[in-house]
Protein backbone atom coordinates (compact mmCIF):
# COMPACT_ATOMS: atom_id res chain seq x y z
CA UNK A 1 0.00 0.00 0.00
CA UNK A 2 1.31 3.43 -0.93
CA UNK A 3 -1.00 5.57 1.22
CA UNK A 4 -4.43 5.66 2.86
CA UNK A 5 -6.20 8.95 3.75
CA UNK A 6 -9.25 7.24 5.27
CA UNK A 7 -11.29 7.60 2.08
CA UNK A 8 -8.92 6.52 -0.66
CA UNK A 9 -6.24 3.84 -0.81
CA UNK A 10 -3.43 3.71 -3.33
CA UNK A 11 -1.77 0.39 -4.04
CA UNK A 12 0.98 -0.79 -6.32
CA UNK A 13 -0.07 -3.29 -8.99
CA UNK A 14 2.24 -6.29 -8.78
CA UNK A 15 2.90 -8.39 -11.86
CA UNK A 16 1.35 -7.75 -15.24
CA UNK A 17 -2.44 -8.12 -15.20
CA UNK A 18 -4.23 -8.78 -18.46
CA UNK A 19 -6.40 -5.71 -17.84
CA UNK A 20 -5.11 -2.59 -16.08
CA UNK A 21 -7.92 -0.65 -14.36
CA UNK A 22 -8.62 2.90 -15.47
CA UNK A 23 -8.88 5.84 -13.09
CA UNK A 24 -12.70 5.78 -12.83
CA UNK A 25 -13.12 2.01 -12.64
CA UNK A 26 -14.75 0.50 -9.56
CA UNK A 27 -12.79 -2.43 -8.16
CA UNK A 28 -13.62 -5.20 -5.71
CA UNK A 29 -10.79 -6.59 -3.60
CA UNK A 30 -11.37 -10.33 -3.32
CA UNK A 31 -8.28 -11.55 -1.52
CA UNK A 32 -8.04 -14.43 -3.98
CA UNK A 33 -4.30 -14.59 -4.56
CA UNK A 34 -4.75 -17.33 -7.16
CA UNK A 35 -7.67 -16.57 -9.43
CA UNK A 36 -7.59 -19.48 -11.88
CA UNK A 37 -6.58 -23.15 -11.61
CA UNK A 38 -3.83 -22.48 -14.17
CA UNK A 39 -2.31 -20.04 -11.66
CA UNK A 40 -1.89 -22.99 -9.29
CA UNK A 41 -0.55 -25.51 -11.78
CA UNK A 42 -0.56 -26.06 -15.51
CA UNK A 43 -1.31 -29.72 -14.76
CA UNK A 44 -4.99 -29.60 -13.94
CA UNK A 45 -8.21 -30.77 -15.48
CA UNK A 46 -11.88 -30.11 -14.91
CA UNK A 47 -13.84 -33.18 -13.95
CA UNK A 48 -17.54 -33.85 -13.41
CA UNK A 49 -18.89 -35.31 -10.18
CA UNK A 50 -22.49 -36.49 -9.87
CA UNK A 51 -24.49 -36.52 -6.65
CA UNK A 52 -28.24 -37.04 -6.24
CA UNK A 53 -28.75 -36.83 -9.98
CA UNK A 54 -26.98 -33.48 -10.45
CA UNK A 55 -23.51 -32.98 -11.87
CA UNK A 56 -21.05 -30.40 -10.61
CA UNK A 57 -17.62 -29.44 -11.83
CA UNK A 58 -14.38 -29.84 -9.89
CA UNK A 59 -10.77 -28.94 -10.57
CA UNK A 60 -8.39 -31.87 -10.28
CA UNK A 61 -4.67 -31.33 -9.67
CA UNK A 62 -2.80 -34.65 -10.03
CA UNK A 63 0.42 -35.65 -8.28
CA UNK A 64 2.13 -38.66 -9.83
CA UNK A 65 1.92 -41.72 -7.60
CA UNK A 66 -0.16 -40.01 -4.92
CA UNK A 67 -2.41 -42.31 -2.91
CA UNK A 68 -3.66 -39.53 -0.63
CA UNK A 69 -6.02 -36.95 -2.08
CA UNK A 70 -6.96 -33.61 -0.54
CA UNK A 71 -10.49 -32.36 -1.19
CA UNK A 72 -11.01 -28.60 -0.82
CA UNK A 73 -14.48 -27.26 0.07
CA UNK A 74 -15.37 -23.56 -0.11
CA UNK A 75 -17.71 -21.55 2.10
CA UNK A 76 -21.23 -20.18 1.82
CA UNK A 77 -22.14 -17.86 -1.08
CA UNK A 78 -18.77 -18.59 -2.66
CA UNK A 79 -17.17 -20.78 -5.31
CA UNK A 80 -14.13 -22.85 -6.18
CA UNK A 81 -11.98 -19.85 -7.04
CA UNK A 82 -12.02 -18.65 -3.43
CA UNK A 83 -10.03 -21.58 -2.06
CA UNK A 84 -7.38 -22.11 -4.72
CA UNK A 85 -5.04 -20.28 -2.30
CA UNK A 86 -4.49 -23.40 -0.19
CA UNK A 87 -4.11 -25.94 -2.99
CA UNK A 88 -0.31 -25.40 -3.26
CA UNK A 89 -0.05 -26.58 0.36
CA UNK A 90 -1.58 -29.97 -0.34
CA UNK A 91 0.28 -30.35 -3.63
CA UNK A 92 3.57 -29.63 -1.81
CA UNK A 93 2.65 -32.37 0.65
CA UNK A 94 2.44 -34.83 -2.26
CA UNK A 95 -1.34 -35.06 -2.39
CA UNK A 96 -3.44 -34.99 -5.52
CA UNK A 97 -6.01 -32.27 -4.93
CA UNK A 98 -9.64 -31.83 -5.83
CA UNK A 99 -11.41 -28.45 -5.56
CA UNK A 100 -15.15 -29.04 -5.59
CA UNK A 101 -18.40 -27.11 -5.95
CA UNK A 102 -21.67 -28.04 -4.32
CA UNK A 103 -25.42 -27.45 -4.62
CA UNK A 104 -26.51 -23.87 -4.01
CA UNK A 105 -23.09 -22.25 -4.48
CA UNK A 106 -22.50 -19.33 -6.85
CA UNK A 107 -21.68 -21.70 -9.71
CA UNK A 108 -24.88 -23.71 -9.32
CA UNK A 109 -27.24 -21.09 -10.70
CA UNK A 110 -30.45 -22.63 -9.32
CA UNK A 111 -30.77 -20.24 -6.39
CA UNK A 112 -31.01 -23.01 -3.83
CA UNK A 113 -30.91 -21.89 -0.19
CA UNK A 114 -27.93 -22.88 1.92
CA UNK A 115 -28.74 -25.68 4.36
CA UNK A 116 -25.57 -25.16 6.42
CA UNK A 117 -24.09 -28.49 5.41
CA UNK A 118 -27.24 -30.59 5.87
CA UNK A 119 -27.62 -31.29 2.14
CA UNK A 120 -24.31 -29.98 0.81
CA UNK A 121 -22.24 -32.70 2.46
CA UNK A 122 -23.66 -35.22 -0.03
CA UNK A 123 -21.69 -33.44 -2.77
CA UNK A 124 -18.50 -33.82 -0.75
CA UNK A 125 -19.39 -37.48 -0.19
CA UNK A 126 -19.67 -37.92 -3.97
CA UNK A 127 -16.29 -36.23 -4.41
CA UNK A 128 -14.79 -38.60 -1.86
CA UNK A 129 -16.19 -41.55 -3.83
CA UNK A 130 -14.76 -40.08 -7.05
CA UNK A 131 -11.34 -39.82 -5.42
CA UNK A 132 -11.42 -43.40 -4.13
CA UNK A 133 -12.62 -44.70 -7.49
CA UNK A 134 -9.64 -42.97 -9.12
CA UNK A 135 -6.93 -44.31 -6.86
CA UNK A 136 -7.16 -42.48 -3.54
CA UNK A 137 -6.49 -44.67 -0.54
CA UNK A 138 -6.53 -41.88 2.06
CA UNK A 139 -8.28 -38.50 2.15
CA UNK A 140 -7.62 -35.10 3.72
CA UNK A 141 -10.55 -32.67 3.85
CA UNK A 142 -9.85 -28.93 3.66
CA UNK A 143 -12.90 -26.83 4.53
CA UNK A 144 -13.27 -23.05 4.62
CA UNK A 145 -16.09 -21.44 6.65
CA UNK A 146 -19.26 -23.46 5.84
CA UNK A 147 -16.95 -25.86 4.01
CA UNK A 148 -15.75 -26.85 7.48
CA UNK A 149 -19.33 -27.71 8.48
CA UNK A 150 -19.67 -29.79 5.33
CA UNK A 151 -16.39 -31.59 6.05
CA UNK A 152 -17.49 -32.40 9.60
CA UNK A 153 -20.78 -33.86 8.41
CA UNK A 154 -18.91 -36.02 5.89
CA UNK A 155 -16.46 -37.16 8.57
CA UNK A 156 -19.39 -38.21 10.76
CA UNK A 157 -21.75 -39.69 8.16
CA UNK A 158 -19.98 -40.76 4.98
CA UNK A 159 -19.50 -44.47 4.36
CA UNK A 160 -15.94 -43.48 3.41
CA UNK A 161 -15.24 -41.67 6.69
CA UNK A 162 -12.64 -44.24 7.72
CA UNK A 163 -10.56 -43.16 4.71
CA UNK A 164 -10.17 -39.65 6.14
CA UNK A 165 -6.71 -39.13 7.63
CA UNK A 166 -7.09 -35.51 8.71
CA UNK A 167 -9.00 -32.27 8.31
CA UNK A 168 -7.82 -28.69 7.85
CA UNK A 169 -10.51 -26.14 8.74
CA UNK A 170 -9.99 -22.46 7.90
CA UNK A 171 -12.17 -19.77 9.57
CA UNK A 172 -14.49 -22.69 10.36
CA UNK A 173 -18.23 -22.29 10.92
CA UNK A 174 -18.62 -24.68 13.83
CA UNK A 175 -21.67 -23.15 15.54
CA UNK A 176 -24.35 -21.58 13.32
CA UNK A 177 -26.11 -20.01 16.27
CA UNK A 178 -22.92 -18.09 17.06
CA UNK A 179 -22.24 -17.33 13.37
CA UNK A 180 -25.72 -15.92 12.69
CA UNK A 181 -25.60 -13.99 15.96
CA UNK A 182 -22.29 -12.45 14.87
CA UNK A 183 -23.71 -11.72 11.43
CA UNK A 184 -26.66 -9.85 12.92
CA UNK A 185 -24.37 -7.78 15.13
CA UNK A 186 -22.10 -6.99 12.19
CA UNK A 187 -25.13 -5.75 10.23
CA UNK A 188 -26.14 -3.45 13.09
CA UNK A 189 -28.98 -5.56 14.52
CA UNK A 190 -29.26 -7.09 18.01
CA UNK A 191 -27.32 -10.35 18.08
CA UNK A 192 -30.24 -12.32 19.51
CA UNK A 193 -32.09 -11.87 16.22
CA UNK A 194 -29.43 -14.00 14.56
CA UNK A 195 -29.88 -16.69 17.18
CA UNK A 196 -33.63 -16.63 16.62
CA UNK A 197 -33.04 -16.93 12.89
CA UNK A 198 -30.89 -20.00 13.47
CA UNK A 199 -33.55 -21.48 15.75
CA UNK A 200 -36.27 -21.12 13.09
CA UNK A 201 -34.22 -23.33 10.76
CA UNK A 202 -34.55 -26.19 13.26
CA UNK A 203 -38.35 -26.01 13.58
CA UNK A 204 -40.57 -27.76 10.99
CA UNK A 205 -42.92 -25.30 9.37
CA UNK A 206 -40.78 -22.29 10.22
CA UNK A 207 -37.87 -23.86 8.34
CA UNK A 208 -40.08 -24.34 5.26
CA UNK A 209 -41.26 -20.74 5.60
CA UNK A 210 -37.58 -19.74 5.51
CA UNK A 211 -37.20 -21.59 2.20
CA UNK A 212 -35.80 -24.94 3.34
CA UNK A 213 -37.33 -28.25 2.29
CA UNK A 214 -37.06 -29.56 5.83
CA UNK A 215 -35.87 -28.47 9.24
CA UNK A 216 -32.21 -28.88 10.22
CA UNK A 217 -31.64 -31.05 13.32
CA UNK A 218 -30.41 -28.73 16.05
CA UNK A 219 -27.35 -30.89 16.74
CA UNK A 220 -26.28 -30.39 13.12
CA UNK A 221 -26.10 -26.65 13.70
CA UNK A 222 -23.18 -27.36 16.05
CA UNK A 223 -21.21 -30.28 14.56
CA UNK A 224 -18.83 -32.04 16.90
CA UNK A 225 -15.23 -33.13 16.26
CA UNK A 226 -14.92 -36.81 15.27
CA UNK A 227 -12.96 -38.52 18.09
CA UNK A 228 -9.37 -39.28 17.15
CA UNK A 229 -9.39 -37.49 13.79
CA UNK A 230 -6.41 -35.08 13.56
CA UNK A 231 -7.76 -31.62 12.83
CA UNK A 232 -6.02 -28.30 12.24
CA UNK A 233 -7.98 -25.08 12.80
CA UNK A 234 -6.70 -21.80 11.33
CA UNK A 235 -8.72 -18.84 12.59
CA UNK A 236 -8.27 -15.12 13.18
CA UNK A 237 -9.18 -13.18 16.29
CA UNK A 238 -10.43 -10.42 13.98
CA UNK A 239 -13.13 -12.58 12.37
CA UNK A 240 -16.46 -10.76 12.76
CA UNK A 241 -18.47 -13.42 10.92
CA UNK A 242 -17.44 -16.57 12.78
CA UNK A 243 -16.14 -15.94 16.32
CA UNK A 244 -12.74 -17.34 17.23
CA UNK A 245 -14.12 -18.38 20.64
CA UNK A 246 -16.13 -21.11 18.94
CA UNK A 247 -12.96 -22.63 17.50
CA UNK A 248 -11.37 -22.50 20.94
CA UNK A 249 -14.29 -24.38 22.48
CA UNK A 250 -14.30 -26.89 19.61
CA UNK A 251 -10.60 -27.67 20.06
CA UNK A 252 -11.05 -28.08 23.81
CA UNK A 253 -13.92 -30.59 23.59
CA UNK A 254 -13.27 -34.02 25.12
CA UNK A 255 -12.12 -36.48 22.49
CA UNK A 256 -11.06 -33.79 20.04
CA UNK A 257 -7.65 -34.20 18.43
CA UNK A 258 -7.50 -30.61 17.27
CA UNK A 259 -4.79 -27.98 17.02
CA UNK A 260 -5.83 -24.32 16.83
CA UNK A 261 -3.52 -21.78 15.19
CA UNK A 262 -4.59 -18.22 15.93
CA UNK A 263 -3.91 -15.74 13.14
CA UNK A 264 -3.48 -12.00 13.75
CA UNK A 265 -6.64 -9.87 13.35
CA UNK A 266 -8.07 -9.91 9.83
CA UNK A 267 -11.48 -10.27 8.16
CA UNK A 268 -13.20 -13.62 7.73
CA UNK A 269 -11.38 -15.89 5.28
CA UNK A 270 -8.24 -13.73 5.02
CA UNK A 271 -6.06 -15.79 7.36
CA UNK A 272 -3.69 -16.86 4.58
CA UNK A 273 -3.41 -13.30 3.28
CA UNK A 274 -2.73 -11.89 6.75
CA UNK A 275 0.02 -14.28 7.84
CA UNK A 276 1.09 -16.42 4.87
CA UNK A 277 4.22 -17.84 6.50
CA UNK A 278 2.32 -18.99 9.59
CA UNK A 279 -0.53 -20.33 7.46
CA UNK A 280 1.64 -22.35 5.08
CA UNK A 281 4.06 -23.45 7.80
CA UNK A 282 1.29 -24.68 10.09
CA UNK A 283 -0.26 -26.75 7.31
CA UNK A 284 3.09 -28.21 6.26
CA UNK A 285 3.90 -29.30 9.83
CA UNK A 286 0.41 -30.67 10.40
CA UNK A 287 0.35 -32.70 7.19
CA UNK A 288 3.78 -34.10 7.94
CA UNK A 289 2.48 -35.38 11.27
CA UNK A 290 -0.82 -36.58 9.80
CA UNK A 291 1.09 -38.59 7.19
CA UNK A 292 2.74 -40.53 10.00
CA UNK A 293 -0.60 -40.94 11.75
CA UNK A 294 -2.13 -42.46 8.64
CA UNK A 295 -0.25 -45.67 9.37
CA UNK A 296 -1.86 -45.95 12.81
CA UNK A 297 -5.15 -47.80 13.42
CA UNK A 298 -8.21 -45.67 12.68
CA UNK A 299 -9.67 -44.21 15.84
CA UNK A 300 -12.71 -42.50 14.34
CA UNK A 301 -15.80 -43.60 12.45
Amino acid sequence: MLDDDGRHVRRTILGEPAIVPAAKDTLVWSGYLLDTPAAVSSSFEEVAITADGDTRKAWYFPVDGATTWAIHVHGIHSGRQAILRAVPDTLSAGMSSLVIGYRGDIEDGRGLPATFGTDEWHDLDAAMRHAVDHGAERLVLVGWSMGATIALHAAARSTLRNRIDAMILVCPALDWFAALRAGASKAGFPGFLGSLGALTLTIPGLARFAGLRKAIPMRWMRPTPPPGLPTLLLHSSGDRDVPLEVSKRFAAKPGATATLVEIAPCPHGMELNREPEMFHGSIARFLSQASALSKAPRLHG
